[in-house]
């Protein structure tokens, strides 16, 4: 078959394809424009009436209690092979026994493992990171760094440089999108993947073209593309919408229990708060679009894929929208009453599925003991 041939047979994917790019991006930029608006009327109403506590903001001085808690684990660097950098991370259990890596999402850092670091440290080595840009980890300048090829290089550097070759691999939000990115691009390194409410990149562009209505209620992915104004936003009256995305009554952990006291909260303000701290994890939704939406649908690896039904940040049914992508065995379960932040908000629920999974999928040296219990 000549190359004309082909190219003439090609043509109308390629015409497709460029369309729904087009079509994406416009939906993307038409959400943010319209979720600015939106914002900056509520700010400037705020302004209006108390212009000094609106425009407030505080530097965290010293590193929160919570944070130092030596019965979360043991605080470690390593050095990224591939780009030099320092990433910070936490580890608990045996560096001997098999590697379970936990990827966070926005706006948290390693903390928000905290209790799946001390439930699973019996039988793996776990280890909570701070993805670049994050907590403690160094934080490049600029834009370029944090494209998908090198946060995925990151997490490659990771599992080597702690002495492993592959991992149970497991991520909520953010780090779920890594992590499903990661298990099309090494599945050899990916024993088994966890998802905590974060759609397969390709079900995520399904369900947007389909339903576009929806992606509003994903405003916050769309208005962080912008530039500068996201940080002002999250900044002011003291971070109030970072603390109502983790802790207001229509957003935040909706078990009372489990909650964040004004300590935990601090946990993740601290980093935020320092200069540019903003704007590395804000970073990675800036270089979304240039992500290539249709590539890799499908996943090889067992797979188990967590959503929590109360969701408020997500768009609405996208946990079923991963079946089709997958090749290896794959389960699927749904939390009612559960916020965004599942791991944090349902822990016992979240660490049983995940033993109940892992238990299948990873030879492990000694038995599980039963979740919250002694070994």
């Amino acid at each position: 078959m000549g190359s004309a041939t082909l190219f003439l047979l090609l043509l109308p994917t390629r015409l497709c394809l460029g369309l729904l790019s087009v079509l994406y991006r416009v939906l993307v930029y038409g959400t943010a424009a319209i979720t600015a608006c939106m914002l900056l009327a509520r700010v400037a109403c705020r302004a209006l009436r108390d212009p000094r506590g609106t425009c407030r903001w505080t530097v965290r001085m010293s590193v929160p209690a919570c944070l130092r808690d030596p019965t979360l684990g043991t605080h470690g660097y390593l050095r990224c092979r591939s780009s030099g950098l320092r990433l910070h991370y936490v580890s608990k259990g045996d560096s001997r026994k098999p590697l379970m890596l936990l990827l966070h999402g926005f706006p948290e850092n390693w903390f928000s493992w905290r209790y799946q670091l001390r439930e699973f440290s019996v039988q793996f080595h776990t280890v909570a990171l701070d993805l670049r840009g994050c907590g403690n980890s160094a934080a490049p300048s600029r834009l370029e760094e944090y494209t998908l090829e090198k946060l995925l290089d990151d997490i490659r550097d990771t599992i080597s440089g702690l002495g492993h070759t592959s991992c149970v691999l497991v991520g909520h939000d953010w780090g779920g999108m890594l992590a499903w990115h990661f298990a099309l691009e090494r599945p050899d390194m990916v024993q088994s993947l966890v998802i905590m409410n974060a759609p397969h990149p390709a079900s995520w562009l399904d369900a947007v073209l389909r339903r576009p209505s929806q992606l509003l209620r994903s405003g916050h992915v769309c208005f962080f593309q912008l530039p500068l104004l996201p940080e002002i936003a999250l900044s002011m009256e003291d971070f109030k919408l970072v603390r109502s995305l983790l802790c207001g009554k229509r957003l935040g952990i909706r078990s009372k229990p489990r909650q964040l006291s004004e300590a935990e909260l601090e946990g993740y303000l601290y980093y935020l708060s320092q200069p540019g701290g903003l704007t590395a994890p804000l970073n990675y939704y800036r270089t979304l679009l240039s992500y290539t939406l249709y590539r890799h649908q499908d996943v090889g690896v067992p797979s188990m894929l967590i959503w929590a039904e109360a969701d408020s940040v997500l768009v609405e049914g996208m946990s079923g929208g991963a079946r089709p992508y997958s090749r290896g065995a794959q389960a699927v379960h749904r939390i009612p009453g559960c916020s965004h932040w599942v791991q944090q908000d349902q822990p016992e629920t979240v660490n049983l599925l995940l033993w109940d999974f892992l238990l299948q999928r990873v030879p492990l040296q000694y038995q599980a003991p039963p979740p919250g219990g002694a070994p």
